[in-house]
């Protein structure tokens, strides 16, 4: 099977996995920021109080491990039509709100744990299953797509909400992911693809991408298998890595649109610098897809994630220009665009297909756990001095370690997965 053959054969499944989970959470961290200045002025919040919100991400924690353990075991389908009939829910919780921080709170909430059924951790499934040579492109084109769609879903929603009101744009937000959740569904092959039958030596040795023949029966138990992962060394790399790159991730999903007005431009202007943003997401995750199939995984991973510590350093600085700040989130797009990918692409790429999205759950739950703690650090920042700046210094230095963990990681093609 040639590279642009594997795509041919499973269009079904990428196309699935697509518009699945790009209309679900990764969607969302784009459109959230519209709505916070919006919401902030009219019920009368403080920043402050605003950034807090990220601490509602920690309730998460207890649902990712529940959801990859069920997607593992039941498959895709059942979790993913789950959570697309509960996610539109929950956007009429956010049209209803009159002004209480604890209901737009426990609304915020209840999207992440029932959007989760619905994100990269179900639906990336279906590349692992599918795919084999072409992982990296694959998991690019399904992260590509809230990208593509916030480029056109931001600047009209900041539209609707000034020419009509923000109650309405939740609604057509919530429609939007019904729509394209039932799209995703009927698309998921109805046969899961079974591992081919092998023999292995006992030193069993896998390829560099993800083979699918290295999935193995269920046999091993909850706790065998949390065992395994958990005291792998490989686990504990990715884990802190991740933990500190992903410090950011309170600014994309509630805070962007409030640290750009900051540097002194309007809503509006700001709302128009998000899909440059955008755009760089989609560069980002092409060159990181193709450079993960062709190179060695650890400079690849470090090299894409190391990025946007230059981009947050200038968004601190002075350096209040349209110019400079379209520049620098451009360059932090360009991770972020990597990001999602490569947390899936490091779990097939070094533990084995049978565990895949229990692993892949239990690494989700450090980005929630370091968004609340980011959550934390940028409300302090306000508070004690009104702006971002402090945070963004603080954040540059630890991307920079962060990234450069991930050369700790096997560089040979030759390494045997966990699991």
């Amino acid at each position: 099977m040639t590279y642009l053959g594997e795509f041919r054969r499973n269009l079904r499944p990428l196309l699935a996995a697509s518009l699945g989970s790009g209309t679900s959470i990764p969607l969302f961290a784009y459109t959230n920021s519209v709505f916070a200045p919006h919401l902030v002025e009219e019920f009368g919040w403080s920043r402050a109080q605003f950034a807090l919100i990220g601490l509602a991400t920690l309730t998460t924690l207890v649902v990712l491990p529940f959801a990859g353990r069920f997607t593992d075991s039941k498959g895709v389908r059942p979790v993913a039509l789950l959570g697309t009939l509960l996610v539109p829910l929950c956007f009429l919780g956010y049209a209803a709100q009159n002004g209480s921080f604890l209901w737009y709170a426990a609304v915020f909430t209840l999207v992440l744990a029932v959007g989760s059924l619905t994100s990269p951790l179900v639906y990336t499934r279906l590349i692992a299953e599918n795919f084999s040579r072409a992982t990296g492109l694959a998991l690019t084109v399904v992260n590509c797509v809230p990208a593509a769609l916030a480029i056109v879903l931001v600047p009209l929603l900041n539209w609707w909400i000034e020419v009509y009101d923000w109650r309405s744009a939740y609604l057509a937000l919530g429609a939007v992911s019904l729509l394209g959740g039932l799209a995703a569904i009927s698309l998921i092959p109805r046969k899961r693809p079974q591992p081919e039958p092998t023999q292995v030596a006992a030193t069993e040795v896998v390829s560099a991408t993800p083979q699918i023949a290295s999935a193995t029966p269920q046999t091993a138990t909850a706790r065998q298998d949390y065992k395994a992962i958990f005291s792998s060394r490989l686990f504990w790399i990715v884990f802190l890595g991740m933990f500190l790159c992903l410090l950011q991730m309170p600014l994309h999903s509630t805070q962007m649109n409030l640290m750009l007005v900051d540097n002194g431009i309007s809503t509006q202007a700001a709302a128009n610098i998000v899909p440059l943003y955008a755009f760089g997401t989609i560069v980002g995750r092409i060159g990181c897809g193709l450079a993960l199939d062709r190179f060695a995984t650890p400079p690849v991973t470090t090299i894409s994630l190391i990025l946007p510590a230059v981009g947050f350093f200038l968004l601190g600085t002075d350096l209040d220009s349209l110019l400079v700040i379209g520049i620098a989130m451009f360059i932090v797009g360009l991770s972020i665009g990597a990001e999602s990918d490569l947390i899936s692409y490091l779990v097939a790429r070094y533990f084995k297909l049978r565990i895949y999205a229990t692993t892949l759950g239990l690494l989700y739950c450090v980005s929630f756990l370091a968004s609340a703690l980011g959550a934390l650090g940028i409300s302090w920042t306000l508070a004690a001095s009104g702006s971002f700046s402090p945070y963004l210094f603080f954040l540059s230095g630890a991307v920079i370690v962060g990234s450069l963990l991930f050369l700790l990681l096997p560089w040979s093609s030759e390494h045997e997965k966990v699991g």
